[in-house]
């Protein structure tokens, strides 16, 4: 099997291979869905932080549909990511962190700066290196033409819902409020995708197509006044691209959220 990987990546690499890495959890619960994929642990350190991440790619369709993780307490993304890569090629690069959602005190989804110098109140220090690295790694697999991807889980009617909006996120329901109040697969307030824009209105046409596919919609306002350093943020601000979707479920709705990805993927395979 022959896995591509980019130049700034080979060094890093510390364990390869299915067999090699199977005892570690994700790996492990997958590890039937997994055969026939480029598996590796990368590790890097950057000031006090040592960051270990999986790089998961298609050998037989390596360009494509990139998708990044960047907490490890979530199962069903890592879940869903395997069976997108599978489904549709491309790759994902997943944070490895003992199953720990922060390392060191770091939220890996609030370290994205294309800095020397801390500009976050969520950062701890600098990320530039880290920033680098994790884009580097994603357009090198990512076509041109594709957005940028994650996928979170989040609690039961926690802090993430469809049914909350805020100065920086509008909501967007699919579906009635009282469907949505249910909690029932894709009506499930929880369930969620998520799209950036530096404009405080979500482009008509993007959050209509994303609606009449079955999802429920957020749009988040970025400002340079409002970043918080996430993935989303470093997108509209760093990259000046508001082409990305986030695609949140619940802990343990990989099925719903395997859902969601094939109807979003759908949506982007057919440029809309």
């Amino acid at each position: 099997m022959q896995c591509d990987l980019p130049f700034n990546v080979k060094n890093l690499i510390i364990k390869s291979g299915l067999e090699n890495l199977k005892s570690y959890p994700d790996i492990k619960r997958n590890y039937h869905s997994l055969q026939g994929l480029c598996v590796n642990l990368l590790a890097f350190k950057e000031g006090s932080l040592l960051w270990k991440m999986f790089l998961i790619t298609n050998p037989n369709k390596k360009s494509g549909l990139f998708w990044f993780l960047p907490h490890d307490n979530e199962n069903s993304a890592f879940n869903a990511a395997v069976y997108a890569v599978k489904r549709y090629g491309g790759g994902f690069l997943s944070i490895y962190n003992k199953g720990r959602r922060y390392n060191m005190g770091q939220d890996p989804n609030r370290n994205f700066a294309n800095s020397r110098r801390r500009i976050c109140l969520q950062q701890k220090a600098p990320s530039f290196g880290y920033t680098n690295l994790v884009f580097s790694i994603i357009n090198y697999y990512k076509s041109p033409s594709y957005p940028y991807l994650a996928l979170h889980n989040n609690t039961d009617k926690g802090g993430i819902s469809i049914l909350k909006s805020n100065k920086k996120t509008k909501s967007f329901p699919a579906y009635p409020i009282k469907q949505v109040k249910q909690g029932i697969g894709l009506a499930d307030e929880d369930s969620i995708v998520y799209t950036a824009g530096s404009q405080p209105e979500p482009p008509k046409a993007k959050i209509a197509s994303l609606i009449n596919a079955g999802l429920n919609v957020k749009y988040e306002y970025v400002t340079p006044q409002n970043n918080d350093c996430s993935m989303s943020n470093y997108t509209v601000l760093g990259l000046g691209s508001e082409n990305y979707y986030n695609i949140e479920t619940q802990h343990g709705k990989t099925l719903t959220q395997i859902k969601m990805l094939n109807r979003l993927v759908n949506l982007i395979q057919k440029g809309e």
